[in-house]
């Protein structure tokens, strides 16, 4: 017996759905997959960033501690020429 039109659209409909809705699975594996790599990316940057600053803020400290030791020397300069007045 011959398939009815109603049964072929019906058939046709359910495969399309069936398609949309593996198509939609596959879309948010692929999303969850991106997400985890730009996840790892953005934490080995921030990492990296993290580093970076962190020799920054040493070399910035370090250049403070010399800059106060010309500044407390020059003082000490300065008020030793005044006190020989």
């Amino acid at each position: 017996m011959a398939a009815s039109p109603l049964d072929e659209v019906t058939a046709a409909v359910k495969d399309a759905a069936y398609v949309s809705v593996g198509l939609g699975v596959l879309a948010f594996q692929r999303l969850q997959v991106r997400r985890n790599e730009l996840k790892k990316q953005l934490s080995r940057s921030t990492d990296e960033a993290r580093g970076t600053l962190e020799v920054v803020g040493t070399l910035v400290g370090d250049r403070v501690k010399l800059v106060e030791e010309r500044v407390d020397a020059a003082r000490e300069q300065v008020l030793g020429r005044i006190a020989q007045r």
